[in-house]
């Protein structure tokens, strides 16, 4: 997909936006030239397709095409230099209408069958960044949630580390550290080969990382999970 308008600057600590693509679908961007770069997009987009498969209310992520020589639409020079860093291959999460950031006391009183979900994803992706200051979670219209923000999670340096055994246990400053995991929420198989070839060539080559060897790491890291 092809960004085709900037719609508006978002809060957030690496300026994300508010754009639409070709054919007026709308997406969170999340810039190449912002934050940790194309790697911390490789790392996001693999751990919010891993959380889905594992049942997470999560948002759909996809690679943007932000083509080169885009034009000043909004914003400050700051945000347009990022914008003129991030030519290429960028990271669009869906665009919940309506939603807004979830207070912990929403959170912990939703449905505890969608908690479960959520930290069992959390858990496996050792998400360190949904605490009581910073639930990264989204409410929308009808009540429903929707966990965001998995740039930090610590499970792909892990992974690729090759250190065994591995911990799942979650931070104590966690949100969700009290709430039990439904064990039906790991699938047998994950395809994980077919969540890194959903990844750009660019992320991977401006990480420095080879795509057969994340996959190969990410499943047994996976198969540790699942044991």
């Amino acid at each position: 997909m092809i960004v085709a308008r900037i719609v508006e600057v978002l809060r957030g600590s690496t300026a994300p936006a508010l754009v639409e693509v070709e054919g007026g679908e709308r997406h969170v961007l999340k810039f190449a030239g912002a934050g940790s770069g194309p790697r911390g997009l490789l790392v996001e987009f693999i751990a919010s397709r891993l959380a889905r498969a594992f049942g997470a209310p999560v948002p759909d992520v996809a690679p943007l095409m932000l083509p080169k020589g885009f034009p000043w639409q909004v914003g400050t020079d700051e945000f347009d230099a990022t914008v003129q860093r991030s030519f290429g291959w960028n990271l669009g999460v869906k665009y919940i209408a309506g939603a807004r950031l979830a207070t912990p006391a929403e959170i912990l009183a939703a449905d505890p069958g969608t908690l479960s979900l959520i930290v069992r994803a959390d858990r496996l992706l050792h998400n360190v960044d949904r605490s009581a200051a910073n639930p990264n979670v989204l409410i929308d219209d009808a009540g429903v949630l929707h966990a965001i923000d998995h740039d930090a999670c610590l499970y792909f340096d892990r992974a690729l580390s090759g250190r065994a055994p591995h911990v799942f246990s979650l931070p104590a400053r966690h949100l969700l550290a009290g709430v039990a995991a439904s064990p039906a929420a790991a699938p047998g198989d994950v395809d994980v080969a077919g969540i890194a070839a959903a990844a750009p060539d660019a992320w991977f080559d401006a990480a420095g990382l080879e795509r057969g060897a994340v996959v190969k790491a990410l499943q047994g890291y996976i198969a540790a999970f699942d044991a």
